[in-house]
């Protein structure tokens, strides 16, 4: 199980020891004057949902609280109960790594003391691997879940009841915590999982038809009659330059245009394209960083199963090995090189202007002009074709792959909808005892906190995935907005924990002004029943309230007993705030 036990820092001046017990547990806030200008802590209600939630190993965004430097150096604690006999401390500093004690007693360490940690210094993605083991209900474990995923039914800030089974109100999808909802209320979790698993692969391979979109029109035979009609007028095109005769008139003279100058001509060029090309790698090098990120066209390959060429993966590698190579000199170094090359441009050049007026003297000794011209247009027709022929073919592979993507997301639409049928037959309460119990205590609590009838319940909406909804039989008797909404999120939050009081679960959670705008009666009630439900189910249930949200009874403000406030909070100056130092 995970239970509260003590929360304290290295600073216990700053930052009091926070001991939690069984039943209600209250933070309570008084506020004696309206403040002119709130800061960011205000009293720290709130922010103690965040230091808990840390050291549970929460990461740290961007704008958490503990990214201030105030907070630098910090050392936390947070001491739970796993087992009756058997309690876990887990040392989180704000800046440093994490260590984790287990004792079969309660231990509050000090920083004086030497300490013999069970795991020391672990780094933050070990930490969690290693509590999870410790502390991960068994259940979440058999179903391939993590200690985490029930936190987000454990913590909830202000801004958090408007969705009462996401809870977070960030843009996570459905898929990182439904699948965990569905199985704590007996809902078989693979169908779930199936059914997000076949929906992200249609999407995948959706984006994959996209990625050869604008395919022609042609039909994949027209296309194969067209380059083999384009193939054999080429090889008929080759057969007539390889029997060309341009009448020779000089055998010695032609041996040299042949074997020297042409193979001289065609070098040079080879070369000046050769430093052309590395002088715009060195261009492209001063400009810009090289970027090219060939694991996701990989992974986009293989994903959709369609073979990557290994050779192209090595043409690829190449091209990154030199620009990375050439980022890593010195600019000045590449300048350098830069100007070297292109004095090495300009001799080739001057070299290859000669060889070409040499070429052409002999050309014209050898060849009468008409058969020269004719060769020529042989040869540009003959490259003409030879190119039409690679659009083709590549237009060609296109249409394959289109089919072979079509026919496999056609398979892949055809396993989403079984998904969703299979699943749609998984969400019925009938038969589901688990279920038939969870929608039972949430109903029966609903009706004693807020006097109306109500229920929870599961089905897959028009694309076939699960959705969790709230049912009302009498929608018209109910006008309480946001206030009535959070008000049964924190029902949902105690159904979960009551469904599994007697199992190894989730012992504790924390709601954050649900007591705010609350019709006094609704107040009492919620009160007096989150004193039963906890006390009978040996759960811990953390609420914060400020003293303008007690409820009025008998002319009189409802105070908790002295024993249920477990931190108190004020507006008077430092002393009051839950760091106990100036605002930040």
């Amino acid at each position: 199980m995970i239970k509260l036990s003590r929360l304290y820092a290295n600073k216990k001046a700053i930052f009091p020891d926070i001991v939690f017990k069984d039943g209600l547990n209250v933070v309570f806030a008084s506020v004696s004057k309206k403040a002119e200008k709130k800061s960011s802590h205000s009293l720290g209600k709130t922010t103690l949902v965040d230091v808990i939630d840390f050291c549970f190993l929460k990461t740290l965004t961007k704008g958490h609280i503990f990214r201030k430097d105030c907070f630098s150096y910090f050392i936390f604690y947070l001491e739970i109960q796993c087992d009756d006999d058997r309690f876990l401390t887990i040392k989180r500093a704000v800046s440093g790594k994490v260590s984790i004690l287990q004792r079969r007693e309660q231990l509050r360490i000090e920083e004086s003391r030497q300490i013999d940690w069970d795991y020391e210094e672990l780094a933050f993605k070990k930490a969690k691997e290693v509590l999870n083991k410790l502390i991960c209900p068994t259940s979440l474990e058999k179903s391939g879940f993590g200690y985490r995923n029930g936190l987000r039914y454990c913590l909830r800030k202000q801004t958090q009841y408007e969705n009462t089974f996401k809870v977070n109100n960030s843009r996570e999808g459905d898929s990182s915590w439904a699948p965990y909802l569905a199985a704590i209320i007996g809902i078989d979790v693979q169908s779930v999982r199936n059914k997000y698993e076949a929906n992200k692969r249609v999407e995948s391979l959706k984006n994959a038809v996209k990625e050869v979109s604008n395919l022609p029109s042609d039909s994949g035979q027209s296309l194969e009659a067209e380059i083999t009609q384009i193939e054999s007028s080429v090889a008929r095109m080759n057969g007539e330059l390889d029997r060309f005769d341009f009448k020779k008139s000089d055998e010695n003279v032609s041996k040299e245009l042949i074997e020297e100058v042409s193979s001289n001509v065609a070098s040079m060029v080879n070369h000046v394209y050769s430093l052309d090309r590395r002088i715009s790698a060195i261009d492209k090098s001063l400009k810009a960083e090289f970027s090219f990120e060939i694991d996701k066209v990989i992974n986009l390959f293989e994903e959709v199963q369609i073979y990557f060429p290994e050779e192209l993966t090595k043409s690829y590698e190449e091209l990154i090995s030199l620009n990375q190579a050439m980022s890593v000199g010195r600019k000045e170094r590449l300048v350098s090189t830069k100007r070297k090359i292109i004095q090495e441009r300009e001799v080739v050049n001057s070299k290859l202007d000669d060889e070409r007026s040499k070429q052409q003297e002999l050309t014209s000794v050898l060849l009468q002009k008409d058969a020269f011209e004719k060769y020529k247009n042989l040869q540009k027709r003959l490259s003409s074709e030879e190119s039409r022929v690679a659009v083709l073919k590549d237009r060609l592979d296109k249409i394959d792959i289109a089919s072979d993507l079509s026919n496999k997301l056609e398979k892949a639409e055809t396993e989403k909808n079984k998904a969703a049928k299979k699943l749609e037959s998984h969400t019925k309460v009938r038969g589901n005892e688990t279920l038939t119990r969870a929608v039972t205590i949430f109903a029966e609590l609903v009706d004693k906190i807020l006097n109306i009838s109500a229920f929870f319940y599961t089905e897959t909406n028009k694309e076939g995935n699960i959705q969790f909804k709230i049912g009302l039989k009498d929608q018209t008797s109910i006008n309480e907005g946001f206030s009535y909404t959070r008000v049964l999120s924190a029902i949902f939050d105690a159904t979960l924990l009551t469904l599994y009081s007697n199992e190894d679960f989730y012992k504790f959670c924390y709601h954050d002004g649900l007591f705010e705008s609350l019709d006094d009666r609704l107040k009492i009630r919620l009160i007096d029943e989150w004193r039963k439900v906890s006390s009978n189910n040996g759960l811990q249930f953390i609420v914060t309230v400020l003293d303008s949200d007690l409820p009025l009874k008998n002319e009189k403000k409802e105070y908790f007993d002295s024993n249920e406030i477990i931190r108190e909070l004020h507006d008077r100056g430092a002393e009051g705030r839950l760091f106990k130092m100036d605002a930040f």
